[in-house]
Order: C-alpha cells, then sequence, then structure tokens
C-alpha cells in the first residue's frame, strides 16, 4: 500500500508541476513570437499560414500559462 504524502511533499509536487507548465508556456509564446517574425519580401501564401501559426502558438501559451495557476 502507497502511504499517503506530506502536505509538504504535495506542496514541493505541485510547484515543481507549476514551474513545468509554466516553461512550457513560456517556450510556446517564444516560439509564437519566432514564427511570427515574418520577413516583408516573403511571399504572402506562405506568410499568411506562418502569421495564423504564430498567433495560434500564443494562443496556446496563454492558455498552458493559465492552466499552471489552476494546477491543483
Amino acid at each position: 500500500m502507497k502511504p499517503d504524502l506530506s502536505f509538504e511533499q504535495l506542496e514541493r509536487r505541485r510547484c515543481i508541476l507549476r514551474w513545468i507548465f509554466l516553461a512550457i508556456a513560456i517556450f510556446l509564446s517564444c516560439a509564437g513570437v519566432a514564427v511570427l517574425a515574418v520577413p516583408p519580401e516573403m511571399a504572402m501564401d506562405k506568410a499568411i499560414p506562418r502569421a495564423f501559426g504564430g498567433i495560434a502558438l500564443l494562443v496556446a501559451g496563454f492558455f498552458v500559462g493559465l492552466f499552471s495557476r489552476l494546477v491543483p
């Protein structure tokens, strides 16, 4: 049988999990900004999907950052 974890151990796990989610959120946001850096001479048929992908990465980073605050 698995012993129950103490309050300190649970709190430490939550803290580690929050840091992992925040690191993922920061990575997704940075990736979104990098994808949004479209040079002006790029063709429109390549720039528009890249812009949508960058916005999607930024939104995903935002929601993962919000989710990190909801970790019980």
